[in-house]
């Protein structure tokens, strides 16, 4: 048996409106997922009866790390949607020179939490095994620094650069790929020079000038169709 209490239950419960009867998937850290049917529906609790659990296979592929500039207004709580849906691993949320929304060092905890709970809703939504770790915000220079094993690509326009979906992809599982999208102002020359200087590689989405939250999307997607995750 399942007990389901607060806050899942109110959004099934009240969002969803779930019945007795009603078929349930559920998901643990364990990478166990339950098959359930409902049976009661309280006022304040769910009971539902495992039908049967199913264990996650092993990852084939390697995993990918969106380093997104912050974007302003609701786009980076999209962004970060749909890189969920997409099956991104990690999203590293940055602070660049050309940034244009601010999040004082008072409130960067309550943000890291609501994009983690925007990132859990997509991910019960699009029936993932897992939910993407959402970094901590920080300066674009400071996740320079960090040892970001495997393939590290930087899109930039007007660089000399190659397509992304010619760019030579790891073949280890243990070879993760780390991307990072700019934001809307692009990146300065300064930033490019300290990426390339910790061997990153410049590529590009084609000839026109992307939005930043079109970017990071096409690219998600162009990564796993070659990684045979779509």
């Amino acid at each position: 048996m399942v007990t389901i209490a607060d806050p899942l239950f109110s959004h099934l419960s009240k969002s969803l409106r779930t019945r007795p009867g009603d078929p349930l998937i559920l998901n643990d850290e364990r990478g166990c997922r339950y098959h359930t049917t409902i049976l009661q529906v309280t006022k304040h609790l769910i009971h539902s009866k495992i039908l049967s659990i199913q264990e996650s296979s092993p990852s084939s592929t390697p995993s990918i790390t969106l380093a997104q500039a912050l974007l302003k207004g609701e786009k980076m709580g999209w962004v970060i949607q749909k890189a969920t849906e997409l099956g991104v691993h990690t999203v590293a949320p940055l602070i660049t020179e050309r940034v244009i929304p601010r999040v004082s060092p008072t409130h960067a905890a309550s943000y890291q939490e609501r994009l983690a709970r925007i990132a859990l809703e997509a991910a019960q939504q699009s029936e993932r095994w897992n939910v993407p770790t959402i970094l901590p915000l920080q300066m674009f220079q400071e996740f320079l620094q960090r040892e970001n094993e495997g393939l590290k690509i930087m899109l930039a326009e007007r660089q000399e650069r190659v397509s992304l979906s010619k760019i030579p992809l790891p073949t280890e599982i243990q070879d993760g790929i780390t991307v990072v999208i700019g934001p809307e102002g692009g990146w300065t020359q300064e930033e490019l020079q300290a990426a390339q200087s910790r061997n990153y590689s410049f590529a590009t989405l084609g000839q026109g000038i992307l939005r930043a939250e079109t970017a990071s999307l096409a690219s998600l997607a162009i990564l796993q169709a070659r990684l045979n995750y779509l």
